[in-house]
């Protein structure tokens, strides 16, 4: 079987049943069972690690930082950077869905200030599901499910990191763990959905010379943008961005000088 063909075929039907099976693994916490007990413990006890970390986790759970971090994908994988931005619209609607039907409110808006720690800007409506906790899982589920199943092991690490940005929302005063958890499921659909949609892009678009992906790097110049430009609701986290922008620039640069060359036996 050619790897093309292998690559449509890599996610199995029962793949799609993840989404509900975290659900109804979590469904303790989305049924707000012994809240807000334990949304106070797990505050608490995030507490022992520095602001900085848990800052920095969730600027992971954005676009923009994903972006960047995948950003040399835009010549060495396009096909890996393709299936995260295809799972971004699916992501986008189900957090705008979700926040518009739930209409929770916060745990600040909820419980007041008083013996939660925050960190960052205080957040009070809109909670359910977490942002920031979809778009780290379906990052993280386009990347995986976009590689080979023989290679998936090793990418393992990415739903780690995306738990990590999911407990950082719950640390930080910002979630419920109700809302990071129906956060992760929306993530993985979202993500088997943009792994699905760009297993089927024609190789053709995936050149740096197609405009496809001449079109994917000039998103990049916002993304660099905003990084350089928005605090995203943590000013601790502004020399991190800049430092993801400077390396993101770096990568833009690096992809136009590919794309700018000559396509090989091009007027041949």
């Amino acid at each position: 079987m050619s790897a093309e063909r292998e690559s449509l075929r890599a996610i199995a039907p029962w793949h799609w049943a993840l989404p509900f099976i975290v659900l109804a693994l979590t469904a303790p916490l989305w049924l707000g069972w012994h809240e807000p007990a334990v949304f106070r413990a797990v505050n608490r006890a995030f507490a022992a690690l520095p602001d900085t970390f848990w800052s920095l986790l969730s600027l992971l759970g954005t676009g923009w930082a994903i972006y960047a971090l995948t950003a040399p994908a835009l010549w060495r994988a396009p096909r890996l950077m393709l299936a995260w931005l295809c799972a971004a619209p699916l992501a986008g609607v189900l957090t705008r869905l979700g926040k518009a039907m739930a209409d929770n409110p916060r745990p600040l808006e909820a419980l007041g200030m008083e013996g939660i720690r925050v960190v960052g800007e205080p957040l009070f409506i809109a909670a359910m599901p977490s942002g920031h906790t979809v778009t780290a899982f379906a990052g993280a589920a386009a990347l995986y499910f976009s590689q080979q199943p023989s290679e998936r092991r090793q990418w393992l690490w990415l739903f780690l990191l995306a738990t990590g940005v999911a407990c950082s929302r719950v640390a930080v005063g910002a979630h419920w763990p109700a809302d990071v958890a129906v956060g992760a499921a929306a993530g993985l659909l979202s993500g088997l959905s943009g792994a699905w949609l760009a297993a089927r892009i024609p190789p053709r678009h995936l050149r740096p010379q197609a405009w496809l992906m001449r079109g994917v790097a000039l998103f990049g110049l916002y993304c660099l943008y905003v990084l350089w430009s928005d605090e995203m609701g943590f000013a601790i986290n502004l020399p991190y961005q800049y430092a993801l922008g400077a390396w993101l620039a770096a990568c833009l640069l690096v992809f136009a000088a590919r794309s700018l060359r000559a396509q090989p036996g091009a007027g041949a």
